[in-house]
């Protein structure tokens, strides 16, 4: 915009040039409003796009122009007006050229969102955040990656910052998102054809294995990732079924890595695509994540089909991210049909999905979610005419959305009478910051109140959940843990972040941080982890993760969550 803005005053000023011809010719003061154009236009742009202090030498000449509103002088007009021009060809053709402008400058990114996170972040005392210990250690790394102009090391900084504060809700998107996928192959390390995943014993396992019958393949994907794997490794085709060559298959327990422990492996990934505020969640998609770790090769321990422990040395196959996503859609996506569809089980079971909170738009601009909720309330009478006896909610992979969505949908099945939602905190108009009581706690404001009706209450409602159960789908969960007919399951415990969100917008990107308290009766933030990293929001079954969860999900390509959820109501 700002090149826009200096191509445009360029011209102007040559046109402006021929008007003080014509004003000779057609003696009146009325052509001077044209010497308006470039100022207005200058400011009307300024409103949407940021300041640039590159680009101060096309405002001065903007500004210039307004001299010859006054000047009655054609000679002073000419001048002012060729030297305006001159001023803004000066930038605009130092600006073309000069590195310092195309510089970008992670730093002052850096620098504009801690201070403003560091301001407002709501959750800063309850998880004991220590903001000069991670001004010292992030402010010259960011300094680092200025200076080299390194865009993936940026981005890889923001993911590690956000990491640190065990919060879902802290997060960092890049503008461009053609770049930040490119990042991404960087960050997420190098592809050997294998996943990783923790085992209930605490062994580790191969999983998503290249050359399995429901495994990511590397030669899946669109024509520039086949051609980004094809520069990495030309010799794809020979080398793609190492793994299974020598034996590994889906399930094979992993012993080690390039001579390190899996566990130790584990500790080095220092790169997670979310933010994974309890602790034993974190672990175990963090094992996830470990697999990109290694150079042109590694050397793979596992365990052999006849007991013994061999090696292989694995070649780099590509990107990790585009197994690691593969692996991660496998182990986390819900039933894939339509937000708040429903699908008949058998005859005493029914399932809703419920992958965001969100209805219409409408209903999200506001609170009022009638229409969904009368329409949810008359599939359930008649799923009960039916004789269904249990009802599944899908909250797998929930992206979190609208607390008013909740209610409506929880107020269907939560026990006939008043429900608290949560309480607002009172908030100090002259400072706009939430207020704190002698204790150390949020004050109290209202409560958000719905009613129950207790539809269901002679059957069973099973609540499945992940990792990615984030926001106002951890809200869902953890109200609906409360009545005596719900049972949450899942691999892992639900994210556990629900405070309200804000967002910074940055030169290259946007930080998004927890900015409104939303409150338990004794003024606790409701949900969120403290230091300890320990969720509070309930899981009654753990689904493990085990030989046999490995089988469903990678060789036959099934949903196992859903079909334990069934065998389960059995």
């Amino acid at each position: 915009m700002d090149k826009i803005l200096a191509l445009m005053e360029m011209i102007l000023s040559v046109i402006l040039l021929l008007v003080i011809r014509l004003e000779k010719q057609h003696s009146t003061t009325k052509w001077r409003i044209l010497y308006a154009l470039p100022p207005v236009l200058a400011a009307s742009l300024s409103a949407f796009i940021p300041w640039d202090k590159f680009y101060a030498g096309v405002y001065i000449g903007a500004a210039l122009f307004i001299i010859c509103l006054f000047a009655d002088n054609a000679r002073v007009r000419r001048a002012v007006v060729c030297t305006a021009g001159a001023v803004v060809a000066v930038s605009y053709i130092f600006c073309m050229l000069s590195p310092l402008y195309h510089a970008d400058d992670y730093s002052a990114d850096f620098e504009k969102g801690f201070s403003e996170m560091k301001e407002y972040y709501v959750l800063a005392e309850e998880k004991e955040i220590d903001w000069d210990a991670l001004y010292a250690k992030y402010s010259p790394q960011f300094a680092a990656a200025t200076k080299e102009q390194d865009e993936a090391a940026s981005i890889r900084l923001w993911m590690q910052f956000a990491n640190e504060f065990y919060d879902g809700h802290v997060s960092y998107s890049f503008g461009d998102s053609g770049r930040f996928e490119s990042a991404l192959y960087k960050i997420c390390g190098n592809d050997y054809g294998l996943s990783l995943v923790k085992l209930p014993d605490g062994s580790y396992a191969a999983v998503n294995v290249e050359g399995g019958a429901k495994s990511y393949a590397v030669t899946e994907g669109n024509e520039e990732l086949k051609a980004y794997r094809t520069q990495l490794a030309p010799d794809i085709e020979k080398i793609r079924y190492t793994l299974r060559d020598a034996g590994i298959k889906n399930g094979t327990v992993i012993t080690s890595w390039d001579g390190m422990s899996i566990k130790d492996l584990v500790s080095k990934a220092d790169v997670m695509m979310m933010n994974m505020p309890d602790a034993e969640n974190e672990a175990f998609y963090r094992t996830i994540h470990a697999a990109g770790y290694g150079g042109d090769s590694v050397t793979i321990g596992f365990i052999s089909d006849d007991g013994t422990e061999k090696t292989v040395k694995a070649p780099r196959l590509g990107a990790y991210i585009c197994r690691l996503m593969s692996t991660l859609e496998k182990i986390d996506d819900g039933v894939l049909i339509s937000n708040l569809d429903w699908q008949k089980i058998n005859d005493d079971t029914a399932l809703l999905r419920i992958y965001a909170m969100s209805y219409d738009m409408k209903s999200y601009a506001g609170s009022d979610y009638r229409e969904m909720t009368d329409a949810l309330r008359t599939q359930l009478l008649a799923y009960k005419e039916e004789g269904v006896k249990d009802i599944i909610i899908d909250l797998r992979r929930n992206s979190g959305g609208s607390p008013f969505m909740v209610m409506g949908v929880a107020q269907l099945f939560a026990p006939e009478g008043e429900h608290v939602d949560c309480y607002c905190a009172v908030i100090n108009r002259d400072n706009a910051r939430f207020e704190r009581g002698d204790d150390g706690k949020y004050v109290k404001d209202e409560a958000i109140i719905y009613r129950g009706e207790d539809l269901w209450a002679d059957g069973r409602i099973v609540l499945l959940v992940n990792g990615e159960t984030v926001s106002a789908g951890d809200e869902m969960t953890y109200l609906m843990s409360e009545y005596p007919n719900v049972t949450v399951m899942g691999y892992t415990k639900t994210n556990s972040s629900c405070q309200a969100v804000t967002q910074i917008q940055l030169g290259k990107g946007m930080l998004s941080y927890s900015a409104v308290p939303n409150l338990t009766a004794d003024g606790e933030p409701l949900i969120d982890t403290y230091a300890d990293h320990k969720g509070r929001v309930p899981i009654d079954i753990v689904i493990p993760m085990d030989s046999e969860a490995i089988a469903a999900v990678f060789d036959r390509g099934e949903d196992y969550p859903l079909a334990y959820a069934r065998e389960w109501l059995k």
